[in-house]
């Protein structure tokens, strides 16, 4: 619970090599896959269990979600997932897996046309 006169909480230090924020990485994520209307504030509920205003608070960078969220967040979000990735550093795993469906493609194309 927090005390009327301390309810500032500090922001996250987590950045990705563009030095972005968390919360602004997750909330530039989520605006390219849902955007901002309230549909997409009831898609983020449907999907985390999380209220209206947190939700909100996600899509307006004013908060990140926390690691339970984020886990189901980019569950259902390609663009989460990806920011993840970034701010982990890890982006090498995206090109992997883009690299691995481009080889799955071109077999299933060539077993189709054989």
């Amino acid at each position: 619970m927090l005390h009327k006169k301390g309810n500032n909480l500090p922001s996250s230090a987590i950045a990705d090599d563009d030095g972005e924020g968390y919360a602004n990485a997750i909330a530039l994520a989520l605006n390219r896959e849902l955007g901002k209307s309230r549909h997409a504030v009831k898609t983020l509920t449907r999907w985390t269990g999380a209220s209206e205003r947190t939700a909100k608070n996600w899509i307006n960078a004013k908060r990140g979600p926390s690691g339970e969220d984020l886990v189901a967040l980019a569950k259902h979000s390609n663009e989460v997932m990806r920011a993840f990735h970034r701010l982990a550093g890890r982006s090498e795993l995206e090109a992997g897996i883009h690299a691995e469906l481009h080889h799955m493609l071109n077999r299933a194309i060539s077993l189709l046309e054989s």
